[in-house]
């Protein structure tokens, strides 16, 4: 809610956007909007203006006549008696966001108070299919941008804004929670960041037009490295949060650009340094197209913010032992004795933005190498990204720590990483100043180096607790609030803050000290891997896997490494397979048939189950393979499944076909797999193949499985299409 400082029409244009702010938390919203309406209904709120056209918060009691000249209704006080509706954004958040929200919306339905939301990220709430996300976000994209308004109508805007409200928390300055008026906030995070971006929609727009006509030239190449990601990278992302730039806004903005540029292209006027421009801008639209694809998992999602998508990772990390607290400190704080990992943190303690690439290295290192739960480490880094996004944050904190079930493991070997992106040490040496003086060739393994060399570049590798002989209150290097790393000054024995001196200054008798690498990088990372990958493995987890795909996988074959196609890791012996032409034909659903099957009921299907099928349009069938599992045929050759799944059918035995049409056939037991994973041997191929040679009436027509009865329309096929039993046992 927002309560304006009372302007006359006279008003410069620069102050129609001063205002003064109503703090309301997350819990307060509804007793706040109780509030209003209670003054509302009492008489005491009054609009400075009639003109209801476009009204936002309030309907106006009475309406004045046409005789009533413009100045008589600029000066009239209008009493208000009632809220006419609500407008707000669209929020993709939290849970406790979410909450709020639902809580707003009950409060409007039983007072009946219409709220309008406004989409503002292209995301479909209640999104039905994940096959719609695209066309959806198509669709929101090519709608026309808002034309800005004009002097006037902002001005008859701020006229129409309700005052005389009394309420709590009202605030006529704003808050500054270094001065401690904002109790909610920990103390260690009430200081600003003076290097951090400027927020502003102006800063905003300056940001977009420099990226656009200038910086993102080499945007493709430059984004993975953090020395030029600083440059060539859009840098719009705070201002895509905060609001201060829109998604379509942005969009329209970067379609314009391409079109001028093909058009040069096409007349041959095209600067030659403008060579890689279509590429860069094609790349960074995937990625605005990303960036929602990812805040819809969350908005179909909302309690990914607390588990794991793929259900089968709950148990990683999350043992007793598994969460290392010394590990956790030395990692938020940039001490974990890898100069890269080190200089990508303390760049985000300070700055508040470090490029995708590191972002994603630093959560893989913590998430494998350090064994901790990525649910324990969101809130440290949703605190220092100036350009946090819930809706970013969480499926991309899962994705990198491998827990979302489609998406390939990601485990970064940091110090590749720092040689591959830092060759020359400058990003390690601006936000790691203890190693300033190391040569090059130690600069991302300073542990490597002897004694002698220790002594010569004056850095102590290691614990300095260890080094000095006492118990590390006089030698440790410590931390401050605010990322800066304090150093012990071994020659003075005072301490001094390395990141406020200044790089070249002759310290003849200083030393420096830095720790030793708090894991093994690749036995830790080798370990993580293998248990990983052991629950990768399972069949349980394929097949919550594939429930993650249909609901939030992205369908484009183009995004490459971001949620681009159904990932390998979904083996092929889970199918899906649509039954359309079964479905006009008649022909009963999977499902049915394998409970007709486990029951031993026979004949045709019930009236209710046919009034079930015909229903659907579409049936996603999936058969799943077992290799371990046995069954064994009853006396009245029935089957029965050793699997209690409900879902799926794992096996199914049938000692004699239902239709007779190989009374022949050897009652020996039958294993279901799926038909994409042929796992028979070459004599068995050979021996079905000699059988269907030998004449069967079933192969000049339609043939009825004997495990599934699925009527399969191939003549020819050897092997049953849904289920992939062999045609003959």
């Amino acid at each position: 809610s927002t309560s304006p400082t009372t302007h006359s029409i006279d008003d410069k244009e620069e102050d129609l956007y001063s205002f003064n702010v109503i703090t309301v938390c997350h819990a307060g919203i509804v007793f706040t909007l109780d509030s209003i309406l209670r003054q509302i209904k009492a008489g005491t709120v009054y609009v400075n203006n009639t003109n209801n056209s476009a009204s936002t918060c309030s309907t106006p009691a009475v309406s004045l006549s046409d005789e009533t000249s413009q100045k008589e209704m600029n000066n009239t006080r209008v009493q208000v008696t009632g809220i006419h509706r609500i407008l707000t954004h669209e929020e993709t958040g939290h849970l406790k966001s979410f909450a709020r929200d639902k809580a707003v919306r009950k409060w409007c339905r039983h007072r009946y108070i219409p709220i309008m939301e406004y989409n503002q990220t292209g995301v479909t709430r209640c999104l039905s299919s994940r096959d719609d996300f695209s066309k959806r976000f198509q669709i929101f994209i090519q709608k026309p941008l808002w034309e800005t308004p004009t002097i006037n109508q902002r001005k008859n805007m701020r006229s129409r804004l309700v005052t005389g409200l009394k309420l709590l928390n009202v605030c006529r300055h704003p808050l500054y929670p270094h001065k401690n008026q904002i109790q909610e906030i920990p103390v260690q995070h009430r200081k600003d960041r003076p290097q951090r971006q400027q927020g502003g929609e102006t800063e905003g727009h300056l940001a977009l037009t420099s990226f656009l006509h200038n910086r993102g030239r080499h945007y493709l190449s430059g984004i993975s490295s953090p020395n030029t990601s600083w440059t060539t990278g859009g840098r719009i992302s705070p201002y895509l949060t905060w609001g201060h730039l829109s998604t379509r806004y942005v969009i329209h903005m970067l379609k314009r650009r391409q079109e001028e540029l093909r058009l040069c292209k096409s007349s041959n006027t095209l600067n030659p340094t403008d060579g890689p421009f279509l590429k860069s801008l094609q790349a960074f639209s995937s990625r605005m197209h990303w960036r929602s694809h990812f805040i819809q998992k969350l908005e179909s999602d909302p309690r990914m913010e607390q588990r794991d998508l793929c259900s089968s990772y709950q148990h990683l990390r999350r043992q007793p032992e598994d969460w290392n607290e010394d590990h956790y400190i030395a990692w938020k704080t940039g001490h974990t004795g890898y100069p890269f990992v080190d200089a990508c943190m303390r760049c985000l303690l300070q700055h508040g933005w470090l490029n995708f690439r590191m972002r994603a290295m630093l959560v893989s290192f913590a998430t494998y190498n350090l064994w901790l739960d990525w649910k324990r480490i969101a809130p440290h880094l949703a605190r220092v990204f100036l350009d946090y996004e819930p809706g970013i944050h969480y499926p991309q904190l899962q994705m990198q720590a491998g827990t979302t079930g489609i998406n390939a493991m990601r485990v970064y070997n940091v110090t590749k990483q720092g040689n591959d992106q830092d060759p020359d040490g400058v990003f390690v040496k601006t936000y790691v100043p203890e190693l300033r003086n190391v040569p090059l060739e130690y600069i991302h393994e300073p542990s490597r180096m002897t004694k002698a060399l220790q002594v010569l570049y004056k850095v102590t590798i290691g614990n300095v607790a260890a080094e000095n002989g006492d118990n590390g209150s006089n030698g440790v290097a410590r931390v401050h609030s605010n990322g800066q790393t304090e150093i012990m000054c071994r020659a003075s024995q005072t301490h001094q803050t390395s990141a406020n001196k200044k790089i070249g200054k002759d310290e003849e008798y200083q030393q420096y000290y830095y720790p030793r690498p708090i894991v093994n990088e690749k036995d830790s990372a080798k370990i993580a891997k293998e248990k990983v990958s052991q629950v990768r493995k399972l069949g349980s987890t394929k097949r919550v896997a594939e429930k993650v795909y249909i609901k939030h996988g992205s369908r484009s074959s183009r995004n490459g490494n971001m949620d681009g196609v159904k990932p390998k890791a979904l083996s092929s012996t889970i199918k899906r397979v649509k039954l359309d032409a079964s479905m006009e034909s008649g022909q009963s659903t999977i499902h049915e048939m394998f409970q007709r099957v486990n029951s031993g009921a026979a004949g045709k299907e019930s009236i209710s189950d046919k009034n079930s099928r015909e229903k659907k349009n579409h049936v996603l069938v999936r058969v799943e393979a077992s290799e371990d599992s046995k069954t064994e045929e009853n006396s009245s050759g029935r089957s029965r499944s050793s699997s209690k799944s409900s879902n799926i059918i794992d096996l199914i035995h049938n000692g004699k076909d239902r239709n007779d049409q190989s009374n022949d056939r050897s009652n020996s037991n039958v294993q279901v797999i799926a038909a994409a994973d042929d796992t028979s041997s070459p004599a068995e191929v050979a021996k079905n193949f000699q059988l269907f040679n030998q004449g069967s009436k079933s192969k000049e027509g339609p043939w009825n499985c004997s495990a599934c009865t699925f009527t399969n329309e191939k003549p020819l096929a050897l092997s049953c299409i849904i289920c992939g039993s062999l045609r003959y046992m």
